[in-house]
């Protein structure tokens, strides 16, 4: 699913990613741990072809990501989602129409849209907010909206950043329990995080530790 070989990534001259080597396989569960600017954000985004890497090798679900071509590219997001700490939603429209938006663009059915996102509303507590805009929702509320779009596609690959920062313990807690339901079902996950107490309940988790754009550590 996921193998990366050296992999480095700058900022001009500032490395973002020095050397990030690792494997997955399909249906593995990995936390991507480390203080805030060690990489993280940088490594989903790679993942997910936003970047491209400075050097190394890298395949996700069966792609070059260092050659990927504009119809490659299209077709590795429809197997890949990504949850990213500034939401992405359209403010102004519905919980319901977020959520619904990348089943819409994949020409879906409207009774399967009707379905499907009114299953991943209340796997995730926002059905009774199916109709409100999302500019009247909370930090939290839009958060798993933005997680709620990113799950209904089913993708091959999640990968969330930070996805519990807006949320207390309760709700942090029963994300992880929807994510590992997914990931049950054959999705790969890669999440970053800081919250340990979340890390160290998962014992068949995969972790990485990331420090000033390096591995420091795995337990794999």
């Amino acid at each position: 699913m996921i193998k990366l070989k050296r992999v480095s990534y700058s900022f001009g001259r500032n490395w973002a990613l020095k050397d990030i080597s690792f494997t997955l396989e399909k249906g593995d569960f990995l936390f991507v741990t480390g203080h805030s600017g060690a990489g993280k954000t940088t490594l989903l985004k790679i993942l997910h072809g936003d970047l491209v890497p400075k050097g190394g090798e890298i395949e996700v679900a069966g792609y070059n990501l260092r050659q990927l071509k504009r119809k490659e590219l299209c077709l590795l997001k429809r197997e890949v989602s990504i949850v990213l700490q500034d939401f992405k939603i359209l403010l102004g429209r519905s919980v319901f129409d977020n959520v619904a938006l990348p089943l819409k663009i994949r020409g879906l059915p409207k009774v399967q849209i009707q379905k499907r996102v009114r299953a991943v509303l209340r796997s995730l507590n926002l059905f009774p907010k199916a109709d409100v805009p999302c500019i009247e929702l909370s930090g939290g509320e839009q958060q798993r909206v933005a997680i709620a779009r990113a799950m209904v596609v089913n993708p091959k690959l999640l990968l969330a950043d930070e996805p519990t920062g807006n949320l207390d313990r309760e709700l942090a807690f029963h994300l992880l329990n929807v994510f590992n339901q997914f990931n049950l079902h054959g999705t790969t996950i890669v999440m970053a995080t800081h919250n340990e107490e979340l890390v160290n309940s998962k014992r068949d988790a995969k972790i990485i530790y990331l420090k000033e754009g390096m591995i420091k550590g795995t337990n794999f």
